[in-house]
C-alpha cells in the first residue's frame, strides 16, 4: 500500500467525473502524489474499495502509479548519523 499514486493530468477539466474520482485526482495532484493507504485514510474508504477505484482510474489513464522505493534507496545510515551528531553539537 506504499505505492505512490499521481494524477496523470493536472488539468482541472474533470467536471464530468464522479465526485470520488475528482477528490482522488485532487489529492494526488502532481508532482508529489500520495500513497494508496493515505488516499484511503483521507477519504475514509477501506483499502479494498480504494484499490478498485484506483484500478478504474488507472485503466482510464487518469492516474499513474510507482511502486515503493527499496529501503536501500531511501535510507543512508551514514548521513543520518552525521545529521544526528551535528544536531547534538548545537
Amino acid at each position: 500500500m506504499d505505492t505512490t499514486i499521481t494524477a496523470a493530468d493536472a488539468d482541472d477539466a474533470h467536471g464530468a467525473l464522479p465526485t470520488e474520482w475528482q477528490e482522488i485526482l485532487d489529492l494526488c495532484a502532481p508532482p508529489g502524489g500520495r500513497a494508496v493507504a493515505e488516499i484511503a485514510a483521507r477519504m475514509n474508504i477501506r483499502l479494498t474499495p480504494m484499490t478498485l477505484l484506483l484500478g478504474e482510474l488507472a485503466e482510464r489513464g487518469l492516474i499513474t502509479h510507482r511502486p515503493p522505493l527499496a529501503a536501500s534507496d531511501t535510507t543512508d545510515v551514514n548521513l543520518l548519523m552525521r545529521i544526528r551528531d551535528s544536531l547534538a553539537r548545537i
